[in-house]
């Protein structure tokens, strides 16, 4: 491909009411590379069938022993530091360049991207949405650098191609700036008043190939946490034997049809206090009221999956299954394509010994909302 090609970011328009259909999103990748073509759909059948057909990569987990348990240090004992955070942002628009420039110019410590890359997080897809290299006919867009770490959880559309390029391709990008490359797509990061336990529950998400689409037993896939990462909680986190503030971090919600996720409740055996939960996959900002998990697992989520994908403002209302709607942005964004959608942004978390505070800011880097917590007697307490 010519420099030329790589000249033009992907629109808003054809990344609109995704399905979530693994079958449909390699259709949609098609029908984008060959706009009005005839073989859109034998591109997608032979796309399907190379990157979804076939054992998925295989589960990256920590070895036993010292050195080895995926925990690293954040910082902001004493001073501050800073940590930027955004779902759903590798789409390759505008919107997502625009959120990462001012990303950037927080300058954060550590960026973690709460997962999903458009369409099926394959290679090319990877390269150029993530990584910054012109692998696709579009402009390449590149993740921001923090300026020790930089991470990025697995979510439900890396393995629409079986993961192989999450964890092949990309996470040996990332990590820490001077250390270890991201070992594995969990991980916690903490000091000494506050843990980020970052969890994957997108490896589980997928399941047999076609039969995947049918949404009932035993074909839809299970959507809950691995038994590494189980064993990980238990033997190197140990979160109820601490008593840290605890900010939990996936790409998928706490709850799911009116009840708490399969996630939520395997969390529940091993913490049984309150925390926070910022996650994605949902394409808004939204903050929710205090979700009773079960167990003592009482979670304020949080939804930041509105870093790159379009912000449909007709699906703002608090869906059924969630919790009472504390905020969420209701501005229309001004946008080429004359499109009524909201704005995408991220969220930037500032640690000061035992307070927290979490800024939700838009792609212009303009504050959106603000809220203030510290840590009282194990759990996050809302200030003010």
């Amino acid at each position: 491909m010519t420099q030329a090609a790589h000249t033009k970011r992907r629109n808003l328009a054809p990344l609109r009411h995704l399905p979530r259909s693994v079958a449909l999103n390699y259709l949609r990748q098609a029908r984008e590379a060959t706009p009005g073509g005839s073989t859109a759909l034998l591109k997608a059948l032979i796309g399907y069938a190379r990157g979804r057909l076939g054992p998925r990569a295989p589960f990256a987990d920590y070895p036993r022993g010292p050195g080895g348990h995926g925990i690293y240090r954040l910082g902001g004992d004493s001073g501050a530091v800073r940590v930027s955070i955004a779902g759903d942002w590798a789409s390759g628009t505008d919107e997502a360049a625009a959120v990462a420039r001012a990303m950037a110019a927080a300058r954060p410590a550590f960026t973690i991207h709460l997962g999903d890359i458009y369409y099926v997080g394959d290679e090319s897809e990877v390269r150029s949405s993530m990584l910054g290299e012109p692998a696709s006919a579009y402009a390449p867009t590149l993740w921001p650098r923090g300026a020790t770490g930089t991470f990025a959880l697995n979510g439900n559309h890396e393995m629409y191609a079986r993961g192989a390029a999450y964890f092949g391709v990309l996470l040996p990008r990332l990590g820490l700036a001077a250390g270890r490359a991201q070992r594995a797509s969990f991980f916690c990061l903490e000091n000494r008043h506050w843990r980020i336990l970052a969890l994957d529950t997108a490896y589980r998400s997928v399941g047999w190939p076609l039969f995947e689409e049918l949404p009932f037993a035993p074909f839809a896939p299970p959507n809950d946490l691995s038994a590494a990462q189980l064993r990980w909680l238990d033997e190197c986190v140990r979160p109820e034997e601490d008593s840290r503030g605890l900010l939990l971090l996936t790409h998928h919600p706490p709850w799911s049809d009116g009840r708490p996720s399969r996630v939520a409740l395997q969390l529940r055996r091993c913490i049984r206090r309150p925390a926070l939960w910022l996650f994605g996959h949902e394409h808004r900002l939204a903050i929710y009221d205090r979700y009773d998990c079960g167990g003592g697992l009482l979670v304020s989520g949080r939804n930041v999956g509105h870093g790159g994908m379009p912000v449909e403002l007709s699906s703002t209302a608090p869906a059924a299954d969630a919790p009472p709607l504390l905020f969420t942005d209701l501005r229309r964004y001004p946008n080429d394509e004359g499109l009524e959608l909201g704005y995408n942004g991220y969220a930037n978390l500032d640690f000061a010994g035992p307070e927290l505070t979490i800024d939700y800011r838009d792609l212009n880097g303009e504050a959106v909302y603000r809220e203030q917590w510290r840590v009282s007697d194990g759990a996050p307490a809302s200030v003010g």
